[in-house]
């Protein structure tokens, strides 16, 4: 009978492991960086000796880019790990808000790669239409819990690349 309760505390043990995390959709870090980008840009556009149509036609043009991107770009708000008797790359759901709503879609897991403050997933979508997909998750996106397991998925053999 103590061999019964020895077994499931181990199941418990590997099922505790599954990834299966809420995201938020806001993040400080990644305006951090954004920011930094920017502020980059500004000041190198700043040491360019351009006219100021020049400064304007500039200003305009990566102004749409930004709205483009932001508007485009899916928001992902959950992710979920396949069941455990399935492969670690395949049958991913991911929980998007686009322009149509909430959608969630299936995919394959390509590559993870893990950073201190970042980490990055590379997907390819089978459902709704097939194509790759990269997001990025920052640390206050997540749990410190969430933010530990996403480590141990991107330090895993599979998640290693390049």
């Amino acid at each position: 009978m103590a061999s019964y309760q020895r077994i499931d505390l181990v199941v418990t043990q590997v099922t505790s492991l599954r990834i299966d995390t809420a995201i938020q959709p806001t993040s400080y870090l990644r305006l951090l960086v954004y920011s930094g980008l920017a502020i980059a840009m500004i000041v190198l556009a700043a040491l360019a000796p351009l006219a100021l149509w020049q400064y304007v036609l500039v200003l305009i043009v990566a102004t749409a880019a930004i709205i483009y991107l932001a508007l485009s770009r899916p928001i992902l708000l959950h992710l979920s790990q396949p069941p455990l008797n399935q492969r670690i790359d395949r049958y991913w759901q991911l929980l998007f808000r686009t322009g149509r709503g909430d959608e969630l879609w299936q995919a394959q897991l390509v590559a993870v790669h893990g950073y201190q403050w970042a980490i990055s997933i590379e997907f390819i979508i089978i459902e709704p239409y097939s194509r790759s997909l990269s997001v990025t998750i920052f640390r206050d996106q997540v749990s410190a819990n969430q933010w530990r397991e996403l480590s141990i998925l991107s330090n895993t053999s599979f998640g290693k690349t390049g």
